[in-house]
Parts: structure tokens; C-alpha cells; sequence
């Protein structure tokens, strides 16, 4: 399994184009991500040539870069994925409480489910929100489109993504509190 870290938007909400290094408590915001996925497959920074201080970080830690054309998440995540191969493991940079755990068991979940491509939601309250973590089987397109299942969680804190200052707060307080004691992950995923 490959494992695709996305890192290319504009990060406009909270002002930094380079937001995946943002750092918290002196570590950029990705290397949460990565820690919690070492060891589980290859790893990629999909990105675009937009972001040099990225490109330039990646290369200094040995990572892959994918460079995509930017166009926008869909576009960018098919390039990124017909240059990896599948099966592929899809994250956004900007989910530093991620855990292994959280995602070991994303992948147990997944591992029944037969379409190409799995994505997680959370319920939040009365809604659901989309997490950016994907699993993709393979590259099998149906009228330009990958077919696609959802999985939904309980939304819990290893889910906050990164989009404000607010958001880079609350994180930081909750990094913190993690060191003392660890977050508790949700225990069960459905289809």
C-alpha cells in the first residue's frame, strides 16, 4: 500500500499557503500526520509547484513528491493517483491528532468494503462532514468519477482539521493534553 499525503491548497482560511508546515509545539503540523502512518506503506506529498517551501521540505525528509497541476481536489487527487499506483492510502496534511490506531482501524474497516474507493465522513452533531481520508483500491472510473462508498464514524478530536487560527489553537492545547494522556480513539467505523 502507498500512502498520499495532501498537501496543496491554498490554506487562504488561515492565511499561510504552506500551512502542512505550520508548527506546533515546534513540529510541523504534517509530521504528526506522518507519524501516524509510519510504517504502514510508502509515503507521498502531493502537492503542486506552487509550493516550493513544501517541495523543498519533502525532499530534505526523503519523501516522493507528486507534483499535480492544481486545479482543484478531485483533478489533483486522480494525477496524484495515476503517478502512485494503487492500492492508496489518501490523508490531508493538516490533521495533526490523527493516530495509528484511528487509522489502523479505518483500514480494517475498509478491508470488507469492495468498491474502488472508500472515504471516511463523521457525524458531527446533525451532520456529516467529509474527513479527506480515502482508501483507493484501484483506479477503476465510471463516467469520470471513481465509485466510491462511505464509511462514517462518531466525529471525534483526531478528526479536527487544521483551517483556522482557531482551529491551530485548539490543536496545540489538545497536542499538549495528548502528551499527558492519550486522546481516545473512536471504537467503531461503519459502512
Amino acid at each position: 500500500m502507498k500512502v498520499l499525503i495532501i498537501a496543496g491548497g491554498r490554506g487562504s482560511r488561515i492565511g499561510d499557503p504552506s500551512k502542512p508546515l505550520i508548527k506546533i509545539l515546534g513540529k510541523p503540523m504534517i509530521e504528526y500526520v506522518i507519524d501516524a502512518i509510519n510504517g504502514l506503506g510508502e509515503i507521498n506529498i502531493a502537492t503542486t509547484k506552487d509550493h516550493e517551501r513544501i517541495i523543498q521540505w519533502a525532499r530534505s525528509n526523503n519523501y516522493t513528491i507528486v507534483l499535480t497541476s492544481g486545479r482543484d481536489y478531485p483533478n489533483d487527487l486522480i494525477e496524484a493517483l495515476r503517478l502512485t499506483g494503487t492500492p492508496t492510502l489518501v490523508l490531508p496534511s493538516d490533521m495533526p491528532l490523527l493516530s495509528k490506531e484511528f487509522i489502523t482501524k479505518f483500514l480494517r474497516a475498509v478491508a470488507h468494503i469492495r468498491t474502488p474507493m472508500v472515504t471516511l465522513a463523521a457525524v458531527r452533531g446533525c451532520e456529516i462532514e467529509y474527513t479527506g481520508i480515502s482508501y483507493i483500491r484501484d483506479l477503476t472510473m465510471s463516467n469520470g468519477v471513481i465509485p466510491w462508498s462511505t464509511l462514517t464514524t462518531a466525529w471525534t478530536m483526531e478528526l479536527i482539521n487544521i483551517n483556522t487560527r482557531e482551529d491551530l489553537e485548539e490543536a496545540t492545547k489538545l497536542i499538549q493534553r495528548r502528551a499527558q494522556q492519550p486522546i481516545r480513539s473512536v471504537n467503531s467505523l461503519t459502512a
